[in-house]
């Protein structure tokens, strides 16, 4: 019918705009937090971009949750507002004939969430571990970013560079800070570059500078020029490195076989977003209501809090899920019951109000 084919539209339009709104304060979000901890040197320079990916997928289900009901908000409040909904309902349509075509709308981006929870984010969060234990298996030269102090992987050594050129891989201005059988060395040196022997051992050699070597408090200390300084770099072995597998990061199967409650509390997760999907956009159908003679901004807030309360409500029941407190079904149960009663008195409650528009006939 027409109205379903204008609504359809309509809410494509503005879930669309306000998923791309979303997406755009988060990754400014996050990309201001990531560049924050490269410069303090806690993250690589060119992970910076795939740590961005990673975790906007982490997010992107609620992003998208969020937006869909937007957008469904905005689209129903705007016929109200400009009595589109009031001409739809006297023309014969009751306010349960917005069910089927919301649903229309909905079902579709509850299987793609589907789809994203169960599959994509298991698998980049996997991605993404390893990745990470790829970043703490390079070696100490890898990590000197050149006018940022750099930590190397064990904590004993600080490097400093002034410049680094790119293409022969030298490095100018040295600093570097460490500490051996309790006393504290320093060298500087006027530049440095990697060399790799043929058994495969890489070290770091730099070049006309001078070490400082004493005990920290203690007057005396030893300076030693010298033309040629080479420093040994001990990659870290990423397969003698232990990586414990999250459990975010086990596919739906193996957690349908574990029976432990952290397994339990995982799935409740991933199905609880799109079936609350679902649940939010018949919720925008009674919530949307727009009375032109008081503030429009009452039905909004209400939207709000009721969103924020369902949202709540399915991280605590995940939580006594995982926590071993109430079972799978129970937890899910828990977390979408109260929603639905609300839905169910929402709806009683808009059939009776007037005008009689809303309790018109049916088709």
């Amino acid at each position: 019918m027409l109205y379903r084919r204008a609504l359809l539209q309509e809410l494509s339009l503005s879930s669309g705009a306000s998923l791309v709104v979303l997406v755009a304060i988060a990754l400014v979000t996050l990309f201001i937090r990531l560049l924050g901890e490269a410069a303090r040197g806690e993250l690589a320079n060119e992970a910076v971009f795939a740590y961005l990916g990673f975790s906007l997928l982490h997010f992107l289900p609620v992003l998208l949750s969020v937006a869909i009901f937007v957008g469904a908000m905005l689209t129903l409040m705007r016929y109200w507002r400009d009595n589109e909904m009031a001409i739809w309902l006297s023309s014969g349509l009751s306010l349960n004939d917005w069910i089927r075509p919301m649903l229309m709308f909905a079902l579709p981006l509850a299987l793609i969430l589907l789809l994203l929870t169960n599959t994509i984010i298991p698998w980049a969060a996997n991605k993404k571990d390893v990745y990470k234990a790829e970043l703490l298996s390079r070696d100490d030269a890898s990590l000197v970013v050149p006018g940022i102090f750099a930590e190397s992987q064990g904590g004993d050594r600080v490097f400093f560079v002034e410049s680094l050129n790119p293409l022969t891989g030298t490095v100018r201005n040295v600093f570097m800070q460490s500490k051996d059988s309790g006393k504290l060395g320093v060298v500087v040196a006027a530049e440095g570059a990697q060399r790799k022997m043929d058994d495969g051992t890489r070290f770091l050699v730099l070049s006309k500078g001078r070490r400082y070597e004493g005990e920290p408090g203690q007057a005396e200390y030893r300076i030693v020029r010298f033309d040629r300084y080479w420093i040994r770099l001990d990659p870290v072995d990423i397969k003698a490195r232990e990586r414990e597998q999250n459990i975010r990061q086990l596919g739906t199967p193996e957690l349908w076989k574990t029976a432990e409650p952290d397994a339990r509390g995982e799935l409740a997760g991933r199905f609880n977003i799109p079936l609350s999907l679902l649940v939010l956009v018949l919720l925008a159908i009674p919530l949307s209501y727009v009375n032109n003679r008081a503030k429009r901004s009452y039905g909004l807030i209400a939207a709000l809090l009721v969103f924020f309360i369902y949202h709540n409500l399915l991280s605590v029941s995940q939580a006594w899920v995982a926590q071993g407190r109430l079972g799978l079904a129970a937890g899910m149960l828990a977390a979408h019951l109260p929603a639905l009663v609300a839905l169910a008195l929402l709806y009683a409650y808009r059939m009776r109000m007037k005008p009689a528009a809303f309790r018109l006939g049916r088709k």
